[in-house]
């Protein structure tokens, strides 16, 4: 009877070991088997260590993955906010070539779980160097999002230029999730102009007439915002969940360099002490790229989707802050 337990015991376990394994397979985008070889095993052994740590609720061991040491940082960081998991064992992905001669692999499943429990699916992307070493790991801009602005390019810059600025993008967007306060330091110009809406309903007159909902606007300084970040919201919050719905990329008209990019964005999260937030509102980012090894933004607003607590009355279309909503000067 003992021998069946522990034959029972010994599969339960052999068979747990097995579906936390991944196999990465690279279809196509590289020439060198070698390092064709060697990204599949750095995949590899990074999301197999990703499904053991998740599996027993603890820290993923990086030891036998070649990484840098900055990624393995920030893949940390990331993991603390929310562990998640790889849902696939197996992975046939490309191999992106990147503007900066390093290499990139999209759309790997990730699922974690939210504050009651539910999964959340998003994807990952991870970049690696011509030694097969990861050097960035980040959530990734959703697959059909990524393609249909990548698409939209019509010269060879144009392509370039857009994959600098969704790699910045999903760097922003996950910083929040990371609470990596030195990212946006850095990406912020000194004179950034950062505005956050809020729907305000009016009444007016002894019988409260109900009039049109407003959004009204609070303005912050840089080290306004990132003092609010660094000292209120990152100390006190537990989890941060960050989402794109839709993402789009606009040159400005007259000036090299100057994008606007504007997002549909959810925002939830859950506090120390079990309290929740969540918004949905349109951000809009106007980046500057003339030097593309420190890009900056110089405007980052939000303004809510919604108009009203019933959720049946959008902000007009005309009120959506964009790349044309400000002068620049030189």
């Amino acid at each position: 009877m003992k021998r069946v337990i522990l034959s029972l015991v010994l599969a339960f376990s052999l068979q747990s070991v097995s579906a936390q394994e991944v196999t990465f397979t690279v279809n196509s985008g590289l020439n060198d088997p070698a390092l064709q070889s060697a990204v599949e095993r750095t995949v590899s052994g990074l999301l197999t260590a990703m499904n053991t740590a998740y599996a027993i609720k603890g820290m993923p061991d990086l030891s036998g993955v070649p990484i840098t040491e900055g990624a393995a940082a920030g893949f940390r960081m990331l993991w603390n906010n929310n562990p998640f998991r790889c849902d696939e064992s197996d992975i046939v992905e490309p191999v992106i070539r990147t503007y900066d001669g390093g290499y990139q692999v999209r759309n790997i499943p990730l699922e974690s779980l939210d504050e009651n429990g539910n999964p959340v699916y998003k994807e990952m992307v991870i970049d690696l160097d011509d030694a097969g070493r990861i050097t960035r790991v980040n959530k990734a801009i959703e697959a059909n999002l990524y393609r249909k602005i990548m698409q939209s390019g019509s010269e060879v810059t144009d392509l370039r230029q857009r994959q600098v600025i969704l790699n910045y993008v999903e760097d922003f967007r996950t910083s929040y999730e990371k609470k990596d306060i030195d990212f946006l330091e850095m990406v912020f110009s000194d004179d950034a102009l950062i505005i956050t809406g809020k729907v305000v309903q009016r009444k007016k007159g002894d019988r409260a007439i109900q009039m049109k909902p407003e959004i009204t606007y609070t303005k912050y300084s840089k080290q306004e915002y990132l003092d609010r970040l660094r000292n209120h919201i990152f100390p006190n919050t537990k989890t941060i969940d960050v989402s794109f719905g839709t993402v789009e990329v606009v040159k400005h008209p007259s000036i090299d360099g100057y994008f606007g990019v504007l997002v549909r964005q959810g925002y939830k999260s859950v506090f120390k002490s079990g309290a929740t937030y969540e918004d949905d509102g349109y951000l809009f980012m106007l980046w500057d790229f003339r030097d593309e090894s420190h890009p900056q933004i110089h405007v980052r607003t939000w303004q809510p989707y919604w108009m009203n607590e019933a959720r049946t009355q959008t902000i007009p279309e005309d009120q959506i802050i964009n790349i044309n909503s400000f002068r620049i000067t030189r």
